[in-house]
């Protein structure tokens, strides 16, 4: 059977198929389809013609392209679905950009890394990236994108998923936040570093992980030349260490550095009220 008769036949299947399962539950047992070989996307292309605004089928259809390697098929069909309008809503547009992210970068690696057409391609997977950061993304999206950035040799244009994970999601920032730090660091921004560890202290899950992150991010100005701005910082995030008497030793010491003498006598004051409220605990006990 050659491939036109094939499209012909599923063509014919495929308004059979819509009779018999309309609506969602062709979408359905089109999806349930597994296997990508040519009978069975043949079938899937021929519905997608009877059915054009089917964006899940386009989706699913695109997905068995690149699967197969039909990058130029793939490109064509999820053109319609790449402009975020009325007629596409919100959710197949985000993945038809997480597909078209897909295609790009199947596309570079077809280039050999030695050939000048391959920094042209990179680029353009750069450029998708960068696009991809005015969009909302859900945590598994942003843990994607860092990942595909990071494979492609894109530390840059993955630092922004990296930033909006630690954001939006602090319960999977423990696994990015020292890359993003590392690549702060390597960056020379102080500043930056110091903020990602005081944002650890909110899902620190003892005082001694928060006191850590506290200090950390206090070092990392002190570093950075930025003596003159750890007194603030520490009055702004280190309140919910002034009953913690390490915490305030620290604190102590560091205000003396920082030529803060004001400073440093309140945090003595601390210090000794801590310790009379805990002597007196002490004696308190039976």
């Amino acid at each position: 059977m050659s491939h036109g008769q094939i499209l012909g036949f599923g063509l014919v299947v495929a308004f059979a198929l819509v009779a018999v399962y309309p609506g969602q539950a062709l979408q359905w047992r089109i999806q349930s389809t597994t296997k990508a070989d040519s009978l069975s996307l043949a079938y899937l292309l021929a519905s997608l013609r009877a059915l054009p605004g089917d964006h899940s089928l386009r989706l699913l259809v695109t997905r068995r392209l690149l699967a197969r390697g039909d990058l130029h098929e793939a490109e064509l069909l999820l053109q319609p679905l790449l402009q975020q309008d009325a007629n596409v809503p919100g959710q197949f547009f985000y993945d038809a950009q997480l597909l078209q992210l897909d295609l790009l970068i199947q596309m570079m690696w077809q280039i050999p890394s030695d050939q000048p057409g391959f920094r042209a391609a990179l680029q353009k997977v750069k450029n998708h990236l960068e696009q991809l950061t005015a969009y909302s993304w859900s945590e598994s999206a942003l843990l994607l994108l860092i990942r595909e950035a990071q494979s492609v040799g894109a530390p840059e244009q993955a630092m922004p998923f990296m930033r909006r994970l630690l954001e939006d999601y602090p319960a999977t920032a423990p696994r990015v936040r020292d890359q993003v730090i590392a690549l702060e660091q390597a960056a020379g921004n102080p500043r930056a570093v110091a903020l990602l560890y005081f944002q650890a202290m909110e899902s620190a899950h003892s005082v001694a992980m928060r006191r850590e992150n506290f200090i950390a991010g206090l070092r990392a100005l002190q570093a950075g030349d930025l003596m003159s701005e750890v007194p603030n910082a520490a009055r702004q995030y280190g309140g919910v260490l002034e009953s913690d008497p390490d915490t305030l030793v620290f604190l102590v010491n560091l205000m003396r550095q920082a030529n803060r003498m004001d400073r440093a006598e309140y945090y003595v004051a601390r210090l000794l009220q801590q310790r009379t409220t805990d002597a007196a605990a002490e004696e308190a006990r039976p």
